[in-house]
């Protein structure tokens, strides 16, 4: 089965060779598209604040393992926090010590990993497929809405997607031509672990069993190739010992990790982000955005060839798996979009090749559906910007002068792909509609930092940061993820203790400081000699007469700072 798969692929590379027209045969496309994702990717990277909450969360405890010196166990706020494990936050420090602890520094983990794993996809496209659908895959990843917009966000799913993309591929290429393409599978899948669990091993191991049971029956046979007691010895021996490290040191690691994050998270609808099993559908569907018009296509070629049934097996587990979860989160199904991507480049350009075998009896309409999308889509945002005075949502009407070029760029481009296609210039429709959906996402991030002022509490905590530095910093009731970051400083928290700080605080042996109750906080108001309050406005009014005189620091939403006013200074 390996050896017909491996002839047919190189039957299939041969014969595309030679029927390349002469303009490809320099990596011009390759370079260009390369351009293209580093120019998305990395656009702005480090103009806008880190966004509530995951994003100063993980910055914080990065940049804490910099400063204190501190790497094996995660800290956030100055106390333990093992929600995660460690590699992501490796990663951050190493670029904070590199660049310093700064909002581009943060965000290079995840743009890497996205242009790697762009890289990773092509690679794998044009070694099992060919050089046209190797570029297609890489431009439908590079301007699909969920896989860009995560390259920019502080978060573990891009670094998963990443190291799982690798093992998804390395685990295809050792079955069909064997080699040492299982050390690399084993080390992706050691490194998943260490990036979010054991979710980085269950999804390259479902994948490739369900593939083999439909592919390469028996298993055990099968299973052989994969040498699965060196490996299984490689995994544990780079990834096990942190867990059993934690497990030593911390009492209740096991418990918290193991059991609540994991099995309570899958089992237990109540325990956290539960929604309905079909969650991840329209995220998909929005998600691959614009190239949601060719999905059809996937089912327009029954021929049973062992890459595309992988690519299958892969996206259909991630899928899956994560519909079963009760906790569900929209960056949760980003290692489908690899798989969906390569699969969708194939359908595309297979029917490419029998439409234009076929001739003027050939509809081109998956074609045309994806132009119109696009089109529609782009005047749909126009009519929309008009409309965003009466939405109702404070942020979006600071957007409607961004949203009308934004809907301009894909209305025109996508008509002008729609009569490319008409005319049968299938190359060039799909280039068009590659740079529309360019042009908005970038269009994108300049909505993204318009907004910055008015949603997340970086700008607050940077004015914390320039205007009271040194200060007592107290968080009322909610905790602000970006002032310890922005601040450099650790934060007293009023109230419960947060649900991400309560194992933290449990092991903390200076938690009776940092975590107060109500009357605790006005006593340390009294006593300490510049402390800043940050609370929410209903909060402050409720409070006010018992904290005295008070002075504005900085002010943010429905968030305040404020201060102990001075003699003779104004008061708020």
């Amino acid at each position: 089965m390996a050896a017909h798969g491996t002839s047919t692929a190189a039957t299939s590379r041969d014969r595309n060779s030679a029927t390349q027209p002469r303009w490809l045969s320099p990596p011009l496309p390759e370079l260009g598209l390369a351009l293209l994702a580093a120019s998305l990717f990395f656009f702005h990277l480090g103009s806008y604040g880190l966004w509530e909450a995951d994003e100063p969360r993980y910055a914080e405890i990065a940049r804490e393992m910099v400063a204190g010196g501190s790497y094996l166990v995660p800290h956030l706020n100055y106390v333990p926090y093992i929600e995660k494990p460690p590699l992501l936050y490796w990663l951050t420090a190493l670029t904070f010590r590199l660049f310093g602890p700064t909002q581009l520094a943060a965000r290079l983990v995840p743009a890497l990993a996205a242009m790697l794993g762009l890289l990773a996809t092509c690679f794998f496209t044009q070694r099992v497929f060919d050089r046209r659908r190797a570029l297609l895959a890489g431009a439908i990843l590079c301007t699909a809405p969920l896989y860009v917009g995560l390259a920019q966000l502080l978060t573990t799913d891009m670094l998963l997607s990443f190291l799982l993309a690798v093992a998804f591929w390395s685990f295809f290429l050792q079955w069909r031509e064997g080699g040492r393409w299982w050390l690399i599978f084993y080390l992706a899948v050691s490194l998943a672990i260490l990036t979010k669990g054991p979710i980085g091993a269950a999804l390259p191991a479902g994948a490739g069993l369900l593939f083999l049971l439909i592919y390469d029956r028996p298993l055990r046979p099968a299973l052989h190739k994969f040498h699965l007691v060196a490996g299984s010895l490689m995994v544990v021996a780079l990834a096990a010992p942190w867990f059993v490290w934690m497990a030593l040191r911390m009492p209740g690691f096991f418990d918290f990790y193991f059991v609540g994050e994991h099995l309570r998270r899958f089992f237990v609808a109540t325990y956290s982000h539960g929604e309905p099993f079909y969650f991840y559908l329209p995220v998909i569907l929005v998600g691959l955005m614009p190239w949601t018009g060719c999905l059809p296509l996937l089912l327009s070629d029954g021929s049973a060839c062992p890459a595309r049934g992988f690519c299958l097996s892969a996206s259909a587990v991630v899928l899956g798996l994560f519909s079963l979860a009760n906790a569900k989160l929209m960056p949760y199904i980003l290692p489908a979009i690899a798989p969906l991507a390569v699969l969708l480049a194939d359908a595309i350009v297979g029917a490419a090749e029998r439409w234009s075998k076929q001739g003027a009896a050939r509809s081109p309409s998956p074609f045309l559906l994806t132009a119109i999308i696009v089109a529609a889509g782009g005047f749909g945002v126009i009519v929309f910007s008009f409309l965003t005075p009466y939405t109702g949502n404070p942020y979006l009407p600071a957007l409607s002068g961004m949203l009308r070029p934004i809907g301009a760029m894909l209305g025109v481009g996508g008509t002008l792909s729609a009569i490319a296609l008409m005319r049968r210039r299938v190359a060039a429709g799909f280039v068009l509609i590659t740079l529309s959906a360019s042009a908005a996402v970038i269009g994108a991030g300049y909505c993204r930092m318009a907004l910055e002022p008015m949603r997340p509490f970086s700008n607050l905590s940077r004015q914390i940061a320039a205007r009271a530095p040194g200060a007592t910093l107290i968080c009322y009731h909610r905790y602000v993820q970006s002032l310890p970051f922005y601040t450099h400083q650790r934060v007293i928290l009023v109230g419960p203790a947060l649900s991400e700080l309560r194992f933290g605080a449990e092991h903390s042996p200076d938690r009776a400081r940092y975590f107060l109750s109500d009357d605790q906080l006005l006593d340390l108001w009294r006593r300490a000699r510049d402390p800043v309050l940050v609370i929410d406005a209903d909060e402050l009014s409720r409070l006010q007469g018992r904290l005295g005189r008070l002075r504005l620091i900085a002010a943010e939403s429905d968030k305040r700072a404020v201060g102990k006013a001075d003699l003779g200074e104004h008061p708020r």
